[in-house]
């Protein structure tokens, strides 16, 4: 058991260390990950390694390609509108539940994260080409108080792959939304419809709210294209 326990926390910390180099572009979309190259420098096994791609294969950052191994998933405009299609479909679908079904409880895990993701800086060191990894956290936590409550685990299990899928696109435009000065409002009128019971206007503002991300990150593909692997 204890040689097991090692294992795991080994496939933690190289997966977390991977899905860090991936989202700050060390590794770019398209990227092959070679996983005996990957354990040389982590000082790891290959199967750590495998586990670990596996994992970020689950939330879309990495795809598996038959004879060809694990590569970073490529950005495409196409594949983004597929995406905020998907999310948009389950993600508030899971706002609308949740605003039925929460409780004061939930009220409150909303209110919290709300608080916590406002006073969580959104750059890294003011540099507005890489987003702050704990605003990545706090702004996931927030979209998610809105949902938990929707008492479908299985629905949650597909919006949080959906969103781990969208986060990618989000870093990648990280200098293009930092133009974005609406976003503060958007968070907070989407929490004022769902502590109002309002589930047909949380959603609505919730689908406005990506969508407008999305067009964001569709200027910047036509602006530049994503780094080459």
């Amino acid at each position: 058991m204890a040689k097991r326990g090692k294992s795991v926390t080994l496939t933690m910390d190289v997966y977390n260390q991977l899905r860090r180099e991936i989202l700050t572009g060390k590794f770019a979309p398209g990227t092959q990950l070679r996983p005996s190259e990957i354990g040389r420098q982590l000082s790891v096994s290959v199967g750590v390694v495998r586990e670990a791609l596996t994992r970020l294969v689950e939330q879309r950052l990495v795809v598996s390609l038959h004879n060809r191994g694990f590569h970073v998933m490529n950005l495409t405009p196409e594949g983004l509108r597929q995406l905020v299609a998907a999310r948009a479909l389950n993600e508030c679908r899971a706002v609308e539940l949740s605003v039925e079904f929460g409780d004061v409880d939930w009220e409150s895990q909303i209110v919290a994260a709300h608080h916590r993701m406002v006073n969580t800086p959104i750059y890294a060191h003011e540099d507005e080409e890489h987003t702050n990894d704990d605003f990545s956290v706090q702004h996931k936590r927030f979209h998610f108080a809105l949902m938990e409550a929707c008492d479908n685990s299985y629905l949650l299990d597909i919006c949080h792959q959906l969103y781990d899928a969208s986060e990618l696109y989000r870093r990648w435009s990280a200098p293009m939304i930092g133009r974005r000065t609406n976003a503060a409002k958007e968070h907070l009128a989407i929490m004022e419809a769902a502590l109002a019971r309002n589930a047909k206007e949380a959603s609505r503002l919730y689908a406005e709210h990506i969508a407008v991300t999305a067009d964001l990150v569709l200027l910047r593909f036509e602006n530049q294209d994503p780094p080459a692997a």
